[in-house]
This record gives structure tokens, C-alpha cells and sequence, in this order.
């Protein structure tokens, strides 16, 4: 199921920015994304596709506040992928 992919897909992007995995980062601008990371978690859980797609929406523009351009352009192509599938 469609649905069951994106979840886990936004828990492993979302374990990546709250630390509780030995690469997750901290700072202001992994606490913006993992708050659009999570909101979009609910949205999807609660089957409310426009409020998915937003989250995700700002969860790809707060990475402009990351430096590190290829790392943006990983999260963002993974971020792309899930908004095609609302």
C-alpha cells in the first residue's frame, strides 16, 4: 500500500533529524524540517491529503536553510518523491 511506504519513508527522515539516530542533526533549520516532517506525518495518518501536501511543501523549503547543497538535493528529491504520491 501506497500509504504504508510514505509513512515509513517520513520515519526514516524524520529519525535522521531528531537525533536518535547517530547521524541526526540539530540545530534551528533540522527543528523547522522535522517539525514540517512530523506535521506531515499526522496529515497523512489523519487522511488529509491537502494539509500532506503542504507540510511537505514547507518541509522542502525549509531546507534552503541547510548549506550543504547536495544534501538538500538528497531530502528534496526524497520529499519530490512523496508529493507525487498525494
Amino acid at each position: 500500500m501506497k500509504q504504508d511506504q510514505d509513512l515509513k519513508s517520513l520515519d526514516e527522515l524524520i529519525a535522521e533529524f531528531d537525533g536518535s539516530t547517530p547521524s541526526g542533526r540539530n540545530g534551528v533549520q533540522s527543528g523547522l524540517l522535522l517539525e514540517h516532517l512530523r506535521a506531515a506525518r499526522r496529515n497523512l495518518l489523519g487522511s488529509m491529503p491537502g494539509e500532506y501536501g503542504l507540510s511537505l511543501a514547507q518541509a522542502t523549503k525549509s531546507l534552503g536553510h541547510f548549506p550543504d547543497k547536495a544534501f538538500r538535493t538528497g531530502i528534496t528529491t526524497r520529499l519530490r518523491s512523496l508529493m507525487t504520491s498525494t
